[in-house]
């Protein structure tokens, strides 16, 4: 029997709940808090069921998909009052208070699993910006604190962030500025890093942004964990020649926000610059962040879909010949892994944290190079991405993911 056992604290669904999953796979997940979870009960499994499921508002939609069906008999505590307050709060404040909502509901969650109590564990698992309390409480009891640093360290997210917001003026619907609220939210992720004993991180982009800041690289692990909620074998019937050879246009995807951190200026440069020379069809899916007379100035060549249910996103995956996502700052780009999983090449930069492996499920591109993504682009449409190349990206994906598993496990189990 293990001697670990683990708290973890998690606001919000991130990563499907992969990580207290497989922490509950492990027999040492002592309890699991977050702020809303929909378990399994009669009559939510009953709204899951697919006739129902589909005509239900996106609102509902989202509360069903925060469950996670092997964390059945879990020790799983949530405040949902809580929860709803904070999401609610969220939505409609401003970009400029944004970051104080987070610092807020931050401390509230924290301070929520105190008052509850964390029991006989020894481990605490928190992400960034949502664990500082609990760790400052760890630290006076000898308690263990594991970091999951989900996104670049806030202080290269800013400067990248200012960069674009100057150059692509006029583009932002709400244009980003740093205000105290942001640089309270950057220190709270300061004190958590120094906090922690170990930090695990999806990239070597994220590990890379850290040391700059100071952290010990010795107390970083990079562990690319993108569990895929469906797995699914990939339909290969429709994979047996280049776009080129199929006398057939080059199908495009971008899955994403659509603002300035993803890169969608560069993109749509791309396409500006293969027009008249490939045929295209380039489908855009995700919230719009940029103004609507940007949208119309490239309307003829790209279709912009704006949020669409997951369901059909994995059916765009199957429709495209290429996933783009030229981000400017990630953690880790989980729809890269969907790509992936799905066989379908990629143009991607080192700062999505992708695991693409350059030349083989597709191309590693710099950031802010649309010269680059449309070369790329031209080399995809007269390329064939047999099925044997399809299948290795899928198993490497499979076998990169067993990888992360077991280094996590390394780092946990004692």
């Amino acid at each position: 029997m293990y001697s670990t056992k683990v708290l973890v604290a998690q606001l919000g669904a991130r990563k499907h709940y992969q990580e207290p999953a497989l922490f509950h796979q492990w027999g040492i997940l002592d309890r699991f808090y977050t702020d809303i979870y929909a378990g399994n009960n009669p009559i939510y499994n009953l709204l899951r069921h697919p006739k129902i499921y589909t005509y239900l508002p996106n609102s509902f939609k989202k509360a069903l998909d925060r469950y996670e069906a092997s964390l059945q008999n879990a020790n799983i505590i949530q405040f949902p009052i809580f929860g709803y307050q904070y999401i609610k709060a969220v939505k409609q404040s401003s970009l400029e208070e944004v970051s104080q909502i987070f610092v807020w509901g931050a401390q509230q969650f924290c301070h929520k699993i105190l008052q509850h109590g964390i029991g006989n564990i020894n481990t605490i698992y928190g992400f960034n910006s949502a664990c500082l309390e609990l760790f400052q409480y760890a630290k006076d009891r000898n308690i263990g604190c594991i970091l999951d640093q989900t996104l670049a360290d806030y202080s290269l997210v800013y400067k990248l962030l200012l960069e674009e917001e100057e150059k692509w003026i006029g583009w932002s619907l709400t244009p980003f500025k740093i205000n105290n609220s942001d640089l309270k939210l950057m220190e709270r992720e300061h004190h958590e890093q120094d906090l922690a004993n170990h930090i695990v991180c999806g990239s070597s982009f994220v590990k890379d942004s850290l040391v700059a800041r100071g952290v010990n690289a010795n107390k970083i692990s990079v562990i690319s964990l993108g569990r895929l909620k469906d797995e699914e074998p990939i339909d290969y019937q429709n994979l047996l020649s280049s776009p080129q050879q199929r006398g057939d246009e080059l199908k495009i995807l971008f899955v994403g926000s659509v603002g300035l951190r993803k890169g969608i200026p560069y993109l749509l440069e791309a396409l500006s610059q293969i027009k008249g020379q490939i045929p295209f069809d380039c489908k855009v899916a995700g919230s719009l962040e940029i103004k609507s007379e940007r949208i119309a100035e490239y309307s003829s060549i790209c279709e912009f879909l704006g949020r669409i249910p997951r369901s059909q996103v994995k059916d765009l995956y199957r429709w495209a010949d290429v996933f783009v996502l030229p981000s400017i700052c990630e953690g880790s780009a989980m729809v890269t892994y969907e790509a992936l999983s799905l066989g379908v090449p990629i143009i991607t930069t080192y700062n999505s944290g992708s695991l693409v492996r350059d030349g083989i499920d597709g191309f590693i591109v710099p950031i802010r190079d649309s010269e680059a993504i449309a070369e790329k682009l031209r080399k995809v449409y007269t390329t064939l991405y047999n099925n044997e190349i399809r299948k290795n990206s899928q198993e490497y994906l499979k076998q990169i993911l067993q990888t992360s598993e077991n280094n996590l496990s390394e780092i946990l189990i004692k």
